[in-house]
């Protein structure tokens, strides 16, 4: 979690400066205590203001990556099943199960606002309205 010695964090390589590149991508920790890096954490390497930036915690996801691991795991569980091997591979079918639970959150604007809201201030969605059905 950042402290230096601790447990393991992920690594986002795929935040991108402004050259849109994922060949040019900067490896840095999902989670930000703000030890290592700039006054802001990693974020400055990304934004280069005046008033410097602003200190913030991000976490990524590719639910597209996520939606692959979903599927292979299904036709392995097809496979295994069609060849009488089913029993080894239901544990990994059932972490890809909860996994495709969390990867509904992709089909949902990032802020859970309503489709169309263009300004912050619109109150968030309820039930499915801020449902795109897009991975995004």
């Amino acid at each position: 979690r950042g402290d230096g010695v601790g447990k393991p964090s992920y690594f986002n390589t795929f935040q991108r400066g402004s050259q849109e590149s994922v060949f040019g991508t900067v490896p840095q920790p999902s989670w930000d205590d703000f030890k290592f890096g700039g006054p802001n954490g990693y974020v400055d390497l990304f934004v280069k203001s005046p008033g410097g930036a602003a200190r913030q915690w991000r976490y990524t996801d590719a639910p597209d990556a996520d939606a692959r691991a979903v599927e292979a795991v299904y036709w392995a569980t097809v496979w295994a099943g069609a060849d009488g091997q089913g029993d080894k591979v239901k544990g990994v079918a059932g972490k890809a199960a909860k996994l495709g639970d969390y990867l509904r959150y992709a089909l949902f604007d990032k802020y859970f606002k309503s489709m169309g809201c263009k300004e912050p201030s619109c109150p968030g969605a309820h039930d499915y309205t801020s449902a795109h059905y897009l991975l995004s």
